[in-house]
């Protein structure tokens, strides 16, 4: 009997914490989106006005008073760029992936948007 009561009491207690780590996790993430994205460019791509060579990069976003900024860092770690964007809600979650580009006067792939599968924003980059 002593041990059923422990199971209960450890059941519960894993319950709570589950329940508080998902309330802590909606809180700081009021826009629906993940603390951490991995995006691959094929081609030489711009990101805030740094040209970024091809490659594997991490995003992560955060936020800095009322500003979203996204830091691009290569798999390397020997690139890093930071990016202000606007978060732009959807009507549902994006069930694609998916990168805008633009081309600009000289001919180079600009990233304008990005929207991430199962996110609820899509991040609008300030150009």
């Amino acid at each position: 009997m002593n041990s059923q009561k422990r199971m209960f009491t450890l059941l519960i207690t894993a319950i709570l914490v589950i329940g508080a780590t998902t309330l802590l996790t909606a809180k700081d993430n009021p826009m629906g989106v993940a603390p951490k994205r991995d995006i691959t460019f094929t081609a030489p791509t711009i990101v805030s006005g740094t040209l970024l060579p091809p490659g594997d990069y991490k995003v992560t976003p955060e936020m800095q008073g009322n500003e979203h900024i996204m830091t691009f860092k290569s798999a390397d770690g020997k690139t890093e760029v930071k990016a202000k964007c606007s978060l732009v809600p959807l009507s549902e979650k994006a069930k694609t992936t998916e990168e805008g580009y633009d081309e600009n006067q000289q001919k180079q792939r600009v990233l304008v948007d990005m929207t991430f599968r199962g996110e609820t924003s899509k991040r609008v980059l300030m150009q």
